[in-house]
């Protein structure tokens, strides 16, 4: 790169310390702070001096963002273009979808929630993962809505979607079904019929209304004590959170306490206010782990501290910070950490999270690394054939070893796969059987559950 220093004549240079002093003028006689005049100076400069013609909403846009960049905070982020705040956004259940959904961050999207027995869910998906492209075509700089609007199609048409996990890429070819939107969902448990699991993949508007529902059709299924499922959902409304946490807890408990940055504190007490004098009496346990964020730790701190009911699974995500979402203008908001949560007690869980009272990892099967290619064959070497095989071992198909290389046996393993899956048995891993093999795992890790059998043998004592 060649930078050329120009030395400038009394009228150029002149003209920029001109816009200051009038923007220290303009800045003076309003109520605009008098340290954003180098700001307006930039804006003026910029849009009367600059070769090209600007796009002055670009420029306003690009400041918003700067300033908020400075604050290190994933949380607090600049929606534009109709990606208004998606903490309740759902696919639409009149689409073709994956179940999945998605939220912008500062310089990505990524997947916030997936709901239950969808595409996204049996494929592998998780929340986190960073959206690269739909069908091969690159969207991680588009917004939500034009992503949005490439992942859904037809009912039964199937849509390729890349997502990055730490450092590895994957695709996921799923068919889009219809997706309905309920946010809590609930049956008997398999091993206990007694026992009614809940889960709830996010907290939005309707999730309240949802869960005294699911409740009471347990309840007249025969559920005599609850799991409630928190695992893999992100938070959400925390009106929603608070509700819920009063259903379990005693009127007049501390339910939630929320501190501004000078300390006052505002209190959320259980009452009819908060759960309209709906009560959930029963033995409950809680499922968390590590993307159990935000209000999902509001409501589990809540039962756990108010009601003594045991934290199952892994420690959650630790987000302790409150965000409101304020309108910035037409089709753009602005979303703002304004304060932290406590937990009843007092403690401030970010970046710590919640320990859990009965510890339970997930199998080593959920932590398969994902596999980058989109075909593997005879031969082949490295992390994505270990991949293969400890995917291949783990659904128990063929004699493997785990060795990083696409041996004879890897090969009649994945030929033995592909006939019981009515798949072209070549042995060699294409992307259809690199898919099939994904669900079919994810399908055996929601059968093949420790962290639901050691909850639902807790509540059952």
């Amino acid at each position: 790169m060649i930078i050329v220093i120009v030395a400038l004549g009394g009228g150029v240079a002149g003209g920029y310390a001109l816009s200051y002093q009038q923007a220290q003028q303009s800045v003076l006689k309003t109520s605009v702070p008098k340290e954003l005049a180098p700001v307006i100076a930039a804006y003026e400069t910029v849009t009367n001096n600059y070769y090209k013609s600007v796009n002055t909403t670009k420029l306003t846009d690009g400041a918003i963002k700067g300033m908020l960049a400075t604050l290190d905070d994933p949380y607090s982020v600049y929606l534009q273009n109709n990606d208004k705040t998606n903490l309740d956004d759902t696919i639409s259940a009149s689409f073709g979808g994956i179940g999945a959904t998605i939220q912008q961050n500062h310089d990505s999207l990524s997947i916030a929630s997936i709901l239950p027995d969808t595409p996204a869910k049996k494929a592998g998906m998780q929340v986190g993962d960073v959206l690269l492209k739909v069908n091969g075509k690159d969207v991680s700089k588009q917004t939500v809505s034009k992503a949005v609007a490439k992942i859904r199609g037809k009912i039964g048409t199937t849509v390729a979607v890349t997502v990055k996990r730490g450092s590895k890429q994957a695709t996921f070819s799923m068919k889009r079904q219809k997706i309905t939107v309920d946010t809590v969902t609930g049956q008997l448990a398999s091993a206990n019929k007694q026992v009614g699991v809940i889960t709830i993949s996010t907290f939005s508007e309707p999730t309240v209304k949802q869960f005294k529902a699911t409740v009471k059709k347990l309840r007249k299924e025969g559920a005599k004590s609850f799991v409630l499922d928190l695992r893999q959902n992100p938070g959400g409304m925390m009106s929603a959170a608070l509700s819920i946490s009063s259903m379990f807890s005693k009127n007049g408990q501390t339910v939630l306490q929320v501190e501004d940055r000078n300390g006052a504190k505002e209190v959320y007490k259980a009452g009819k206010k908060l759960d309209d004098g709906f009560k959930v009496t029963e033995k409950t346990a809680v499922l968390i782990d590590g993307n159990s964020a935000s209000a999902s730790e509001i409501t589990a701190a809540a039962l756990h501290q108010n009601s003594n009911i045991p934290l199952v699974g892994e420690k959650s995500f630790g987000k302790g910070t409150v965000q409101n979402v304020g309108e910035m203008g037409s089709n753009k908001e602005l979303k703002l950490t304004i304060a932290k949560w406590l937990t009843p007690n007092g403690t401030w869980i970010n970046h710590k999270g919640l320990t859990p009272d009965i510890k339970v990892d997930y199998p080593a099967a959920a932590k398969i690394t994902l596999i980058n290619a989109t075909q593997l064959k005879p031969g082949d070497k490295g992390s994505d054939v270990k991949s293969l095989q400890q995917m291949l071992t783990a659904l128990k198909v063929g004699s493997v070893t785990v060795n990083s290389q696409y041996d004879d046996a890897t090969q009649a393993a994945v030929k033995t796969f592909q006939q019981a899956n009515k798949l072209d048995a070549t042995g060699t891993a294409d992307q259809d059987t690199l898919a099939t093999l994904a669900q079919k795992l994810s399908a055996q890790l929601t059968k093949d559950d420790p962290m639901m059998k050691a909850a639902v043998d807790a509540v059952a004592k």
